[in-house]
């Protein structure tokens, strides 16, 4: 079984050491945006492919959680019909799918697979997300009671105002009876940027929500979390709708969830808040039709 790390399928590059360091390196600060594996070690396994929408946790030599990928693309082909185009977004030195073919049966070869043309190779496509989710800490909760001191944090949430430093440590505790709470973390430089979570499951639709700490705004957290939940809320909970409910006067969060592929729904049978009064709400929907 493949190793589950924050929610999330985990994806492990070349052999442990210098080799997965290198691939790190060319995906973090290069242009590798693609990755190819043997479709028998999925069946070996008990492992589906991955499928487009899925969200990975790539983890380094010391099984840390370093950065989320995001699927876009997967082909399964015979190894000899591996095209330019994957070789290329592999980017690990390949110039062709001549090249790929060299290089990788000599990789397999040195780790004891056997390959020949015909050999099935799955070939994932994959962007590199700004952001990571992580299960909330201790550790969190004095950045949560700074972030919760800011108006717009208050003016578009539930949090309890005044929000206390008590309010924080119970939070990152229980989540206040939230199904999943995490923290989102800038993978570059491992700064909290805000909180995401789903707040329940039902009937097949999981309803998330989010916010962002002040600092950290007009970076992309909010709409990479929004793209990491439904992986999320299929994992958990076998979810096939994600819904976000936003206050219909929330024009910048209705911006981000339409960044993240979401799509207005319908008026929403719920209000949200809007400061000190509740306001009419829209639901924003993906649909893992959208994702698969």
């Amino acid at each position: 079984m493949f190793k589950v790390v924050d929610n999330l399928r985990s994806i492990e590059f070349g052999t442990p050491g210098e080799s997965r360091a290198r691939l790190i390196d060319f995906i973090v600060n290069g242009n590798k945006r693609a990755t190819a594996g043997l479709l028998d070690d999925y069946a070996k396994e008990s492992e589906p492919i991955e499928s487009v929408g899925e969200c990975l946790a790539m983890l380094n030599n010391d099984d840390q959680h370093v950065a989320t990928l995001r699927v876009t693309r997967v082909e399964v082909s015979r190894f000899i019909d591996v095209p330019d185009e994957f070789a290329l977004a592999e980017a690990e030195g390949d110039l062709n799918a001549a090249d790929f073919r060299a290089n990788h049966s000599d990789y397999w070869s040195r780790i004891g697979e056997t390959v020949t043309d015909e050999t099935q190779i799955v070939q994932v496509y994959f962007e590199l997300l700004t952001h990571r989710l992580r299960p909330l800490q201790s550790s969190d909760a004095e950045w949560i009671y700074q972030a919760c001191q800011d108006t717009e944090v208050q003016r578009w949430t539930q949090i309890p105002r005044p929000y206390t430093r008590e309010h924080a440590k119970s939070f990152v505790i229980d989540q206040n009876g939230e199904l999943l709470a995490n923290a989102i973390i800038n993978s570059r430089t491992g700064e909290p940027a805000g909180v995401a979570g789903i707040h329940h499951i039902k009937n097949g639709v999981a309803t998330v929500g989010y916010w962002i700490a002040p600092q950290a705004r007009r970076a992309g957290a909010a709409s990479t979390a929004l793209k990491i939940l439904p992986t999320f809320a299929k994992r958990l909970g076998d979810a096939q709708t994600v819904r976000a409910i936003i206050a219909e006067t929330n024009a910048a969060s209705r911006a981000t969830a339409e960044r993240a592929g979401f799509k207005i729904a319908r008026k929403s049978a719920e209000q949200c808040p809007d400061g000190a009064t509740q306001t009419t709400a829209i639901d924003y929907e993906l649909t893992f039709e959208r994702f698969n």
